[in-house]
């Protein structure tokens, strides 16, 4: 094979592998709904650039990527697809880089005349960020991260030509810009700043000391960071927010190994592939540290950084998609070391092929398989999707109730549910600011008195309304007919009564077990229509405190017996856990139950009973059943 030939297969090698890159972070853009954070980026984007400037001052992130957004949009338009495919778009980017970043990592460690190759390090780079599934995951995410791994991996690119070129300046030029767009593309950056800095110094040493380059490299941060002055007192104001959380280093490493590796789309259990990029860099590290010293300093101070910082949760580790291509430099780096494809006199050759390769053949075998399982996962395992807004606003169009309002338990949903409910039953941010019982209260009477159906979307409850002060006045006014988890987001359909029911109408005083008692009921209407909801008030007792926690099923069964609509929940909407209940007090209890709108019309039974959490099966006895027939209802249209 002559050289033509060979630029040519070259070539077209590139070419594949980002379209491999190109396809994978393309498909399947749009299937899923856009979450909380995407709709914030969906909702900031369509403003001005001095409002996205001013809500960006106020939001966790500076402004770039919204700016950004906003003029893309106008290209794209603003659907999921048309809003994503900038980040998509930005990923391809990232691999492309990076393979010109693996390039010039084995320039710097080999000397001029390195040979290329099919299979090179900047080969195997590419194929690894085109397949990696967190770059993947955040090229499909309206958010920033796909941008921040883009500007993290061109910075060390550019960084490398400046040290491995004669064109010092111009290079200088397009890295201080780049350091910029990161710092303004968001506060993580600095780790990327930190590890360049290292870099330099290291390479001081190396080599004959240049203060003409390190004056330049600091004169270019120095640049960077004047440019980025405007924004320094709201970064600093930023950095006081939140307080730090710092686990274990070595539970902390392990986790950020294999989300580095695979993403939040594997789950932990699944250990080989882990193992499998652990071994990878490992015998990397130790066969090959003279190429792969710089990349693992890219790789290992984003990490120490958040360890620092005190960022170790979980939910914090998407900022580590700057340091994800540099893993991946260095495990081609690593894998390279072991044999390579080389050209020689005009035909290829496989060269160093031996025992010592076939290890870290079988560990990438398995890294592959892992990405594969992952990106599995991302595209159809509904365990992994995310919280589907889209869906509930559907749902909630297609209910076409007349007097319905909808109850947002965190603030920050707003711009993601109306993104996709742009009319229709008014909205409600409830609590607004820190929670407030009085407020609260007073804010969910005025709203009760105006409809007939509640909708609530609860999400962040921990932060947002840690004492549930707006799901406890809800089941305590209310009557919770559906409840159901979509993604991370809890979707319950709430039936508003004309006058609460506080006093019991029917009288039943009988025992479900040995010591629970209904002391009676109230039912608000017998007859009712396809679509609407059963309400029942049940009135308990207990003689004995209860250690077991039971749950309470409500069955409409037609002639035949068959279950036509049932619900299943702890008392008081969950809150009234049977194990609290104090000897001799009364526990109001208020029940929905969602009518099918394909009921047919005729008598149906409204079917009582008690059944232990952990066993399903074991019901509370009540007159020799298992069950109590509570009510007749009729359904009519």
């Amino acid at each position: 094979m002559n050289n033509s030939q060979f630029t040519i297969h070259n070539s077209l090698f590139i070419f594949l592998l980002l379209l491999l890159a190109a396809g994978l972070r393309f498909h399947r853009l749009d299937a899923q709904s856009f979450w909380n954070d995407e709709g914030n980026s969906a909702r900031l984007s369509e403003r001005s650039v001095r409002l996205i400037i001013e809500g960006a001052a106020s939001d966790i992130h500076p402004p770039l990527y919204y700016l950004i957004l906003r003029g893309w949009r106008e290209l794209a338009g603003e659907t999921e697809f048309g809003l994503r495919a900038f980040s998509a778009f930005t990923g391809v980017l990232t691999v492309a880089v990076t393979m010109a970043l693996a390039k010039e990592v084995e320039a710097r460690a080999r000397g001029k005349g390195m040979v290329l190759a099919l299979c090179s390090s900047s080969s195997f780079a590419g194929l690894l960020t085109a397949v990696s599934p967190p770059l993947i995951y955040y090229s499909q995410e309206t958010r920033m991260y796909a941008l921040l791994a883009f500007w993290a991996v061109l910075s060390t690119w550019l960084l490398f030509r400046i040290h491995n070129s004669q064109f010092i300046i111009h290079y200088s030029l397009f890295y201080f810009l780049t350091l910029a767009a990161g710092l303004y593309t968001h506060y993580f950056f600095p780790a990327v700043i930190l590890g360049h800095a290292i870099l330099v110094l290291v390479w001081q040493r190396q080599t004959a000391p240049s203060l003409r380059r390190l004056a330049v490299w600091a004169g270019m941060v120095l640049a960077a960071l004047l440019l980025y002055l405007p924004w320094l007192p709201i970064f600093l104001n930023q950095l006081g927010g939140r307080a730090a959380v710092r686990r274990p280093f070595l539970q902390f490493l392990g986790d950020a190994l294999r989300w580095l590796a695979f993403g939040q789309t594997l789950a932990g259990t699944v250990v080989w592939p882990t193992l499998a990029a652990s071994g990878l860099l490992v015998i990397g590290v130790l066969v090959n540290w003279r190429r792969m010293w710089t990349t693992v300093v890219m790789l290992v101070v984003p990490l120490l950084f958040m360890f620092a910082a005190g960022t170790t949760q979980t939910e914090f580790f998407k900022f580590m998609v700057t340091a994800v291509p540099f893993l991946a430099l260095a495990i081609a780096s690593g894998e390279l070391n072991t044999g390579y494809w080389s050209l020689n006199t005009g035909h290829w050759r496989l060269e160093n092929v031996n025992l010592r390769s076939l290890l870290p053949t079988l560990f990438l075998i398995l890294l592959l398989w892992g990405d594969g399982r992952s990106l599995q996962n991302l595209y159809f395992n509904p365990a992994y999707a995310r919280a589907d807004y889209r869906g509930i606003a559907a749902r909630i169009a297609a209910d076409n109730y007349a007097n319905a309002g909808i109850i947002l338990n965190a603030p920050n949903q707003w711009e993601v549910f109306t993104y996709y409910h742009r009319e229709g039953a008014p909205v409600y941010p409830i609590p607004r600011n820190d929670p407030d019982p009085a407020a609260i209260d007073a804010e969910l009477t005025d709203i009760a008195a105006r409809h007939g159906r509640l909708y609530a979307i609860f999400w962040g409850e921990g932060q947002r309304d840690p004492q549930r002060l707006v799901e406890k006045w809800l089941d305590a006014h209310t009557f919770k007919a559906t409840e159901e988890w979509v993604g991370d987001v809890r979707f319950v359909v709430y039936a508003v009564p004309d006058e609460p029911a506080a006093e019991m109408t029917t009288a039943v005083n009988l025992t479900f077990g040995d010591s629970i008692q209904l002391n009676g009921y109230t039912l608000a209407n017998s007859e009712l229509k396809p679509g609407e909801i059963v309400q029942a008030t049940l009135f308990w007792q207990t003689a004995v405190l209860l250690d077991t926690r039971y749950k309470i099923f409500l069955h409409l069964v037609d002639e035949n017996g068959q279950i036509v609509a049932q619900r299943d929940s702890e008392p008081v909407g969950g809150l009234g856990l049977t194990t609290t209940w104090k000897p001799g007090e009364t526990i109001v209890d208020n029940h929905g139950l969602l009518i099918p709108t394909d009921a047919a019309d005729g008598r149906y039974t409204l079917l009582l009973g008690f059944y232990d959490i952990a066993d399903p099966t074991a019901r509370l006895p009540i007159q020799s059943a298992d069950a109590l027939p509570l009510a007749k209802i009729t359904v009519i249209r």
